[in-house]
């Protein structure tokens, strides 16, 4: 089965990534999502891909989920965090995740990518430039993005391989490392 990435100049391009405590999934999938998604449409938030993070070279909590989220607007975030209806459902949220990384943007393109669901990729951020990886998509972080850790690094999305798996065991200040493996769309 097959996922199409359709990226869009006009928006802002968004990585984020995090992991739910266990046992706490129906808290954040259950109750806090379903208050939360029609506010994120409501300000043109769209999502793009959702996939498992199955290692990394980051140190501490290790990530285990990730997505890449379409905003119209690095406002439109902002005012996701301020919305009234977030705020009441942000304590079960914070509760129940035991690491989160949003806000993560990086200057979009107009470009559509295939992705086959069966087969792991790599997101590898890095100031270095890394043309040993052929990229499916490589964009440069926001200047506006509401999260600045990956300001002037550029985010790389190519297919998992030996050179990856290489790169795993990397120090994470000069690149950091995702093997990812994307999950079927919601129905």
């Amino acid at each position: 089965m097959t996922l199409h990435l359709t990226l869009n100049a006009n928006f802002n391009f968004e990585f984020a990534f995090g992991k739910v405590k266990k046992g706490k999934e129906m808290q954040v999938f259950g109750e806090y999502f379903p208050v939360v998604a029609p506010v994120l449409a409501e300000l043109g938030s769209t999502p793009i891909g959702s996939f498992a993070i199955i290692s990394t070279n980051r140190k501490g909590v290790k990530p285990e989920m990730g997505s890449f989220t379409q905003w119209s607007s690095a406002e439109k975030f902002n005012q996701f965090y301020q919305d009234a209806r977030f705020i009441k459902v942000r304590p079960l949220r914070d509760e129940a995740l035991e690491l989160l990384s949003d806000g993560h943007f990086f200057t979009a393109v107009d470009k559509r990518v295939e992705i086959n669901l069966e087969t792991d990729y790599a997101i590898i951020i890095s100031a270095e430039d890394i043309d040993e990886f052929p990229p499916l998509i490589s964009l440069v972080a926001a200047s506006n993005s509401p999260e600045n850790s990956y300001l002037n690094k550029t985010m790389t999305l190519s297919k998992w391989n030996a050179k990856t798996e290489q790169l795993l065991s990397a120090s994470a200040s000069r690149c950091e490392v995702f093997r990812i493996r994307f999950n079927e769309p919601a129905q």
